[in-house]
């Protein structure tokens, strides 16, 4: 087996602002230089366990790996399917930014047959019309696995195929501390009264947690809130984009939003600077109370720290709502490229989609935080107990593990399903207009509705970059 280890020293959010923009126009000339596909007719050999003859075939595959279990792991599935199958295999760790190490390959007509992706991802290729459909394969993990909710079939789904097959999901999520405070903040009003309330005790813990942040966090942030406000971002005009978030009844709801942030600085340690790490430890360290992640990560931090109030840290069912009541959500799962082999990249698939692999992938990889993307497994005696053989599992209740596991699935939604058909650009969020608005409101105090137009067309000509 053939494995390279590439570092690439780039931050996602700039890999995702290169793609949604210049980049994206040279993914726009690789469908037609990619050429026919390769592999692709049945084959009648077989090895003795069913699995088809792939001798002198080869499958490269490129995951986001960064601790050695999971790199285990991915080596280990790998070598059983050079055994099983005869086949070649070549496994290419990145580190995120992976993206644009694909962008590299599909340019150069050398696409991967397999690799792993976020949902956003996936559709930006889907866009640019690179991935190859895998309905068998879909179908063939429900078989096995369950089948998924609603709405992570809605998520996988464009134009009635599918261009990937699921494996796990997470949900942009309020974690507070319940022993501080009676108040459960799962609305705009109780997120305001817990702040308060906590804020006043007689402690150094701040009642709530205002990122100001760039980058990711800054983008996820602003859409998950601004969701639960009844507010969106885009629209489709047409067969273009529109940023439509300073429109209308779309701009009452994102200043309603900023001044929300804005009023709850009151109640929160300084936030300038923010980024991931700190929204995950700004609870065990007794920072401040309350706060939201895209995850259960900051509520495992604060058990892997032997924080005394770790298992009174608790998980509101998704977003804080005002209006209306929905997260934005991720998920991962595989996609395979036209171009490549077509019969070793589904086999490879078909491989990996089974109950025991996923089951000991979602042990290993950020376990609880990650949800199984089927029902089934997430309620299947196999995995429940594998999660609560974890040292975490100390800090955990049954009634918070289902609570999160569960209503991650129900609520699931991604910023590219905020239109009809998914919005491929929403990569380019992750850019200065986004966070600087938001960010101006907050460090500067300018009125958002003074600056909200500015923003807006500084947007739509990112997205219009990506877009022609």
């Amino acid at each position: 087996m053939a494995m390279i280890s590439e570092r690439y020293g780039i931050e996602r959010r700039d890999a995702l602002k290169v793609i949604g923009s210049a980049a994206a126009v040279g993914i726009g000339g690789v469908a037609g230089c990619l050429g026919g596909e390769s592999g692709g007719g049945p084959t009648t050999a077989s090895s003795s366990d069913g699995w088809p003859d792939l001798s002198g075939q080869s499958v490269h595959f490129i995951t986001v790996a960064a601790e050695d279990s999971i790199q285990d792991l991915w080596q280990g599935v790998a070598s059983d399917f050079e055994n099983d199958t005869g086949a070649s295999m070549e496994i290419e760790f990145v580190e995120t930014g992976d993206l644009t190490r694909i962008i590299q390959l599909l340019q150069a007509g050398d696409p991967p047959e397999v690799s792993m992706q976020s949902i956003g991802e996936a559709y930006q290729l889907q866009n640019r019309d690179v991935l190859l459909p895998v309905d068998d394969e879909y179908e063939r993990a429900v078989n096995k696995l369950g089948k998924p909710t609603e709405s992570v079939k809605q998520i996988v789904t464009v134009d009635d195929s599918r261009y990937m097959v699921p494996l796990f999901h997470n949900l942009n999520s309020y974690t507070y501390r319940s022993d501080l405070s009676d108040i459960v903040p799962d609305t705009w009003e109780k997120v305001r009264q817990y702040a308060r309330e906590v804020d006043d005790q007689d402690n150094d813990v701040r009642g709530t947690y205002v990122p100001i942040a760039t980058g990711s966090p800054a983008a996820v942030r602003m859409v998950s809130w601004l969701w639960t406000n009844g507010g969106s971002i885009s629209e489709w005009e047409d067969d273009t984009i529109h940023i439509n978030f300073h429109e209308g009844e779309n701009r009452d709801r994102m200043v309603e939003m900023l001044n929300f942030l804005k009023e709850r600085q009151q109640w929160s340690p300084l936030g300038e600077g923010a980024d991931w790490a700190d929204l995950m430890n700004v609870l065990q360290s007794g920072t401040a109370a309350s706060t939201w992640y895209a995850g259960a990560r900051a509520k495992n931090e604060a058990i892997r720290k032997g924080r005394p109030f770790a298992k009174d840290i608790d998980i509101t069912p998704g977003m804080p709502h005002n209006r209306q009541q929905v997260s934005d959500g991720s998920a991962e799962g595989l996609i395979a490229y036209q171009g490549a082999d077509t019969q070793a990249a589904k086999t490879f698939i078909n491989y990996v989609v089974r109950k025991s692999f996923v089951v000991e992938m979602l042990t290993k990889l950020s376990p609880i935080h990650n949800v199984p993307s089927y029902p089934e497994i997430q309620q299947g005696e196999e995995y429940r107990n594998n999660i609560q053989s974890l040292d975490i599992w100390e800090g955990w209740t049954e009634e918070q593990f289902d609570n999160y596991q569960v209503q991650t699935l129900e609520q699931l939604q991604n910023k590219t399903q905020e239109t009809s058909p998914p919005n491929p650009y929403t990569s380019t969020y992750y850019s200065e207009p986004i966070w600087n608005l938001q960010n101006e409101v907050l460090l500067q105090d300018k009125d958002p509705e003074a600056i909200i137009d500015t923003h807006a067309e500084a947007l739509q000509q990112i997205v219009d970059e990506a877009q022609n």
